[in-house]
């Protein structure tokens, strides 16, 4: 059984008996007529599986259009999403909990994972979102949930956190890969969620390359980090970054060394060298030789100001490679 799935056979199946009282003079009647109205039972069973598997389908198709807005009018789709279950009027902020290296795994049958999403784990995040609210709304798109929280009294970021750290918890205790959460600016109206949605998904981006795994990240913690895409797509940038790192990296091409690397990490830990020399799996000392060696080659110490800026924004440009 893949790693990341726990509880497979916690999937829902369903079990009956029939009982029927029969003639002593013809057994083998009754036994035709006790299994033709055993696989009718089957046949209603399996039509109401199919159909709670198209409304599945329908949710997560409207989902899709949601996220990049393809309706004709707003009365479109607040009138579609009700249709589907999905009342989208008043919802303030959205979070997303992502279940990081799923596209990754090879080792995980689509399938299984599918219905490990749907049966198992959406039913603990739904309780969650309802707990909260009973208007909040929550759908599945691939290896993520998607969650809308209806505007009430309360601080919305408040309850934004707290459920974006239980749903990591929850995660956490039924699945065993790890997590991300990234939580939107406010959504003033229902036109805005796809632009909710692209912030969700870059506050997990930057949050993951920054924090790690397994956090919530709020947009409103990394607002400007989210213009850098902006950025990196101008000629300029990508000229001068081209040439900036370029010296130190031929260096570690050419002596099978790792001073960007521990450049970049240098700087994520605050130049702290002992917490560095831990993630890098080497001994401070070393640390402090690539220090030196990085000033050596650059002919400057890019951890510091001004060069610092330079550093920062080439570190951060990364995120959107």
């Amino acid at each position: 059984m893949p790693k990341l799935l726990r509880d497979l056979t916690a999937f829902q199946l369903n079990f009956g008996t029939v009982v029927a009282e029969s003639a002593e003079t013809d057994l083998e009647k009754d036994v035709r007529m006790i299994r033709s109205f055993a696989n009718l039972c089957t046949l209603i069973l399996t039509k109401t599986s199919r159909i709670n598997e198209l409304e599945i389908i329908k949710k997560q198709e409207y989902i899709s259009d949601l996220i990049t807005w393809n309706f004709r009018s707003d009365q479109v789709a607040i009138k579609m999403g009700q249709d589907v279950g999905w009342d989208i009027v008043n919802k303030g902020i959205m979070v997303i909990v992502n279940l990081n290296n799923v596209q990754e795994n090879i080792n995980i049958n689509t399938h299984d994972l599918e219905k490990f999403i749907n049966e198992i784990l959406y039913k603990k995040i739904r309780d969650l979102v309802k707990e909260d609210n009973k208007r909040n709304l929550l759908g599945v798109r691939s290896d993520i949930f998607i969650i809308l929280l209806e505007n009430d009294s309360r601080n919305i970021y408040e309850r934004a956190n707290k459920l974006g750290r239980a749903a990591v918890e929850c995660c956490n205790e039924n699945f065993s890969g790890t997590v991300s959460v990234g939580i939107s600016e406010i959504i003033d109206n229902c036109r805005k969620i796809p632009n909710a949605y692209y912030e969700a998904v870059e506050a997990i981006k930057i949050g993951r390359y920054f924090f790690g795994v397994n956090e919530v990240t709020t947009m409103r913690e990394i607002e400007f980090y989210g213009l850098f895409k902006e950025i990196t797509n101008m000629e300029r940038f990508k000229n001068v970054k081209s040439s900036k790192f370029e010296p130190l990296k031929k260096y570690d091409e050419d002596k099978e060394l790792d001073l960007y690397r521990t450049l970049k990490t240098l700087v994520l830990n605050n130049m702290n060298v002992e917490k560095t020399a831990k993630d890098l799996y080497i001994h401070k000392n070393t640390v402090n030789y690539r220090k030196n060696k990085i000033v050596e080659i650059l002919g400057y110490k890019p951890w510091n100001m001004p060069h610092l800026l330079n550093t920062l924004i080439y570190i951060i440009s990364e995120c959107y490679e």
